[in-house]
């Protein structure tokens, strides 16, 4: 079974064929990868890194 990615803001699961998300290493660590749906994206809604604890839109 393949493990989808799930958004890191509202915990989505997100297909691959699924339009407006994104995929982007954190901007302070560089060590994870964020990932976020389309409505997250959309209202801005806040992300935290799970290793550094960072936070952003």
């Amino acid at each position: 079974m393949i493990d989808m990615p799930r958004c890191t803001s509202c915990n989505k699961t997100i297909s691959p064929s699924e339009e407006g998300t994104t995929r982007f290493s954190c901007p302070n660590c560089n060590d994870v990868i964020i990932v976020r749906c389309e409505k997250c994206r959309l209202f801005a809604n806040e992300y935290v890194c799970p290793k550094c604890s960072f936070e952003g839109p």
